[in-house]
């Protein structure tokens, strides 16, 4: 095994050296991609079969006085008439759902490493615990169901500010994340690279931005579901997870090969802030 410690002291869990290891895992990626399926339908009963709404009762959350409507036509429109749910729900279940796709496509196209099928669940529990926060706060008071708008075509212009940011940062961070992991793949699937660290593309602007995209796409799946608290608190727990935990996991692990990178490119997480 490596060394398990940086030059900053940090030693990783036993679990983090094993998940970093090449090679396949066929149980595990089953349970994986099960797993991140399966939260779709449970979004979904959450959402539609009132057992969200008791469940935040019980803790003294009510739900919102009035549910009304995003837009009516387009595609929002169309889920909505398709799932019975309102504009507004539909969107939180299209927000739960591009979550899963570009998980299950991470772990089918692009994860090369062994995904033991205890840390298969972890991960996917993780997931589905902050949809699933995500989705029982859409249905609180806590919502951002702009309830109290006229029925018209969803533009910036008839949304709420919280709606008007989240969606850009759901869609720039879960593009962010995929495509960093697509060019970083395509390099190291090139024998002639074997061995050495990737530090161009979008993984020029920070050494870990496809943590930065994740922590993107969470806060603003989180200011669509509850507004501006609640995307503040995921937006803060994440980052401090990964500039905690993660970031120097991974130093610890890349620590001879990273000095030329570090060199290279300075930031950590976000390109020019940290």
């Amino acid at each position: 095994m490596a060394s398990s410690t940086s030059k900053s002291n940090y030693d990783p869990p036993k679990w983090f050296w094993d998940s970093r290891k090449k090679g396949p895992s066929a149980a595990g990626t089953i349970l994986f991609v099960a797993l991140r399926a399966i939260d779709l339908p449970f979004q979904y009963w959450l959402l539609s079969s009132g057992a969200g709404s008791r469940w935040l009762n019980t803790i003294g959350l009510s739900s919102p006085t009035a549910s009304a409507p995003l837009p009516t036509t387009g595609v929002l429109g169309q889920l909505s008439s398709a799932t019975g749910l309102s504009p507004y729900h539909a969107l939180i279940m299209v927000l739960a759902t591009g979550s899963a796709a570009k998980q299950i496509y991470w772990k089918l196209e692009i994860c090369d490493t062994v995904m033991p099928p205890g840390f298969s669940v972890g991960v996917a529990a993780y997931n589905t615990i902050l949809n699933s926060l995500n989705t029982l706060f859409s249905l609180s008071s806590l919502s951002q169901d702009p309830s109290a708008l006229p029925s018209k075509p969803l533009s910036l212009s008839f949304v709420p500010p919280t709606l008007a940011v989240g969606i850009p940062l759901y869609a720039v961070g879960l593009f962010w994340e995929w495509y960093s992991e697509i060019q970083r793949k395509a390099f190291k699937i090139d024998p002639k690279n074997k061995g050495k660290p990737y530090s161009d593309g979008l993984f020029g602007l920070a050494r870990n931005v496809n943590y930065g995209g994740y922590t993107l796409w969470r806060t603003g799946y989180s200011l669509i579901s509850a507004g501006w608290a609640w995307g503040a608190v995921q937006g803060a727990f994440l980052a401090g997870d990964f500039t905690q935990r993660g970031i120097p996991s991974l130093d610890a692990y890349c620590e001879k090969r990273w000095d030329e990178v570090r060199r290279k490119v300075p930031y950590k997480l976000i390109p020019y802030i940290y």
